[in-house]
């Protein structure tokens, strides 16, 4: 079993049981998601209210239920995920990847950060280039960042990498 993070629970909505869902769409997928602390429980409902996300769980039921997982992290089995289009990945699946400018490695990527208009790269470098192993922060943008089967491809950005 591989769990990924998809998420967090926000404010309880209503008196019912519902929580605001942040995070990535996938969860509209998926039949059950594991709760940090409390294991994997059923996704009973799940609906907009304009651009929020309402999800009910199996066994949350009042407002008082809900409001004791506000702020919780919420995960899936990675097994659980729906198949992607070619050239879609999870970004789950871009972390530890190496990272290239031409033919030389510069990097990993670290992680993922959501900048609000644009998520960007956390790479941390390797090699000559990047000794001293700082974290370069790259934006994930095309046709600047190319994801290829098993590593990432970087345009040379001017101080970048300096």
């Amino acid at each position: 079993m591989r769990l990924v993070e998809i998420g967090r629970f926000g404010a309880p909505y209503a008196l019912k049981g519902g929580l605001r869902f942040r995070g990535e769409p996938v969860v509209l997928h998926l039949e059950r998601v594991y709760v940090e602390g409390h294991g994997f429980r059923a996704v009973e409902d799940l609906y907009r209210v304009g651009e929020v996300l309402i999800l009910h769980l199996a066994g949350v039921s009042t407002r008082e239920l809900a409001e004791a997982l506000v702020g919780l992290r919420v995960y899936a089995e990675v097994e659980d995920l729906p198949p992607l289009e070619e050239g879609q990945y999870y970004y789950f699946a871009l972390v530890g990847l190496p990272v290239y400018v031409g033919e030389e490695q510069v990097g990993e990527v670290a992680d993922i950060l959501d900048a609000g208009a644009q998520d960007v790269l956390v790479i941390r470098g390797i090699g000559e280039r990047l000794r001293d192993q700082r974290e370069r922060l790259v934006p994930l943008q095309a046709p600047y960042v190319t994801v290829e089967e098993g590593r990432i491809l970087v345009e040379p950005i001017p101080g970048l990498f300096d």
